[in-house]
């Protein structure tokens, strides 16, 4: 006779309740489960165990509940995820409660951990303890959505990512300070160019701040897999700084654009820019050094139809992919290039042209080994509130569709934001498909920098006006811990003031001298 003696805690429990199914439909249950129950004795209900249960004491009614707000946690955490810099999350999903699966806390904590089945069990206390944990991991600020996805063994490596804690280790004092710094940049440029030229367009970043060191960590991770091309395209927000500190292009250009010169420095020789189009719609293409490798690091050049660029960015990836050195047919090589695709909130799931890009990630000829497509995330579209611009709880929920994961982040959370994009490079690398970062932050002025938010947005621009900036954010946090002194985090921003002030007064005086406009 078959018994429970072999099975112990929530093994046992998983048992039982395999046995439930097979007495309703033996159908339901693998054959090797059905052979094994045809000769199996229930646990008596006599005995030092009470009525109900299992070997080790526990109630496999409990066990099974405990389960089962664990799989909740993971399937709908993100709804109570703290993803939003400027207001609290919507109403989470009451599945996320004990109370829900018929338990309490107290039932939770004198279950063993090992109840739920988690790399975040391990060292926990009790079942109530390894819960918290879980909760930690999936409704902080970061949420994720992948129970969409039908592969189990891709589901499987999703989870032990997330539950391994990786995401969410911390980095060192010294990439700390080097982030507070890369913040420093992004902010001081956009400071700089505000005060410095009143009124002028330039859609800035600030908000989502986080997109260009989110940018650095995948090119960084891009390389370390064997990438020498890494192509991005993008609308207009965030565009010129992505350019200068992404891709290099010189503070003597930018500001002189911004000064109406029609020249470069170098072009004192005689090199014109012919483009004759608005700064924020030019490309650039820069190789950068980034450990022992060299990667060419390509901005596709843009106009006003915001998500047109798609296909033309996944197609000049695929190009980039094909190896030529060797006679006949090139060898296609997905490694080689990495395809990265910059969306606006409010674009992503208005346009069509973004479901018909999706769509071919897998279709022969045209996939491209995975895109890292990544939502600057500013809960507004031009004026429209995302309720009565979309008809999804996320402005990423289209993506979903075409089974690729989803992960929100709080744009204010810096660290968070890199080891989220450390998933998304490691998840294409191991599965080959496109993941969707929903950078979720705010825009700090209006649509552009000529109109004022404050007549259609009211309360969201309350809030904003006394946001403090991401690296405020982290630089504080940062003296909290004793990483820098203030002074330090201070003269990081002074710096980077210094020397744009320092490139405006020099262009001016060249200007003068050579008798520029």
């Amino acid at each position: 006779m078959a018994d429970l003696q072999n099975f112990v805690g929530p093994n046992a429990g998983y048992v039982l309740e395999l046995y439930e199914r097979y007495l309703a439909d033996p159908g339901s249950v693998d054959p090797g489960w059905q052979d094994f129950f045809r000769s199996f004795t229930p646990p008596a209900p006599e005995g030092a165990a009470p009525a109900g249960a299992v070997a080790g004491g526990y109630d496999p009614d409990t066990i099974v509940a405990a389960h089962e707000l664990a799989e909740a946690i993971r399937a709908r955490g993100h709804t109570a995820a703290r993803l939003s810099p400027i207001a609290p999350p919507a109403a989470p999903d009451p599945a996320l409660r004990p109370e829900a699966h018929g338990l309490s806390e107290a039932q939770l904590a004198d279950l063993p951990a090992g109840v739920v089945r988690s790399p975040a069990a391990q060292g926990a206390r009790h079942a109530a303890e390894a819960v918290e944990r879980l909760r930690e991991l999936y409704s902080a600020t970061a949420g994720y959505e992948f129970d969409h996805i039908q592969d189990p063994a891709e589901r499987d490596w999703l989870r032990e990512r997330v539950e391994s804690g990786s995401l969410r280790a911390p980095l060192d004092a010294e990439r700390r300070r080097a982030l507070l710094q890369r913040l420093s940049q992004v902010e001081g440029f956009e400071r700089f160019l505000h005060k410095a030229f009143v009124g002028q367009k330039r859609f800035s970043v600030e908000g989502t701040d986080m997109l260009v060191p989110i940018l650095d960590q995948v090119i960084e991770d891009a390389a370390a897999g064997g990438a020498s091309d890494v192509v991005i395209g993008m609308a207009h927000r965030g565009r010129l700084n992505v350019l200068t500190h992404v891709l290099g292009k010189p503070y003597e250009m930018m500001v002189g654009a911004f000064m109406g010169r029609k020249t470069t420095p170098a072009s004192d020789a005689g090199v014109e820019d012919l483009s004759q189009d608005v700064k924020y719609h030019l490309g650039w293409r820069d190789a950068k050094r980034v450990g022992e490798r060299e990667v060419t690091v390509t901005l596709a050049p843009n106009p006003s139809h915001l998500e047109f660029v798609d296909p033309i960015v996944v197609g000049m990836t695929r190009a980039a992919q094909d190896d030529t050195s060797a006679p006949g047919v090139p060898a296609i090589d997905h490694g080689r290039a990495v395809a990265v695709l910059i969306h606006g909130d409010a674009a992503f799931p208005g346009q069509g042209v973004v479901p018909e890009t999706l769509n071919m990630q897998s279709l022969p000829g045209y996939a491209v080994g995975g895109t890292i497509h990544l939502i600057a995330n500013n809960q507004v579209g031009f004026t429209t509130d995302p309720q009565q611009g979309r008809s999804t709880r996320y402005a990423s929920d289209l993506a979903k569709g075409f089974e690729i994961p989803v992960v929100h982040v709080n744009a204010d959370d810096a660290e968070a934001c890199l080891g989220v994009a450390r998933f998304a490079l490691a998840y294409r690398a191991r599965w080959g498909k496109d993941v969707v970062i929903d950078l979720v932050g705010y825009r700090r002025w209006g649509h552009n920098e000529g109109d004022e938010p404050l007549f259609t947005q009211p309360v969201m621009y309350g809030v904003i006006k006394d946001h403090p900036t991401a690296r405020e954010a982290f630089a504080a946090r940062l003296v909290e811990e004793g990483v820098v002194t203030r002074e330090e985090a201070d003269a990081s921003l002074k710096r980077v003031l210094d020397e744009l002030s320092a490139t405006l007064e020099g262009l001016g005086e060249a200007a003068a001298a050579h008798g520029h406009d």
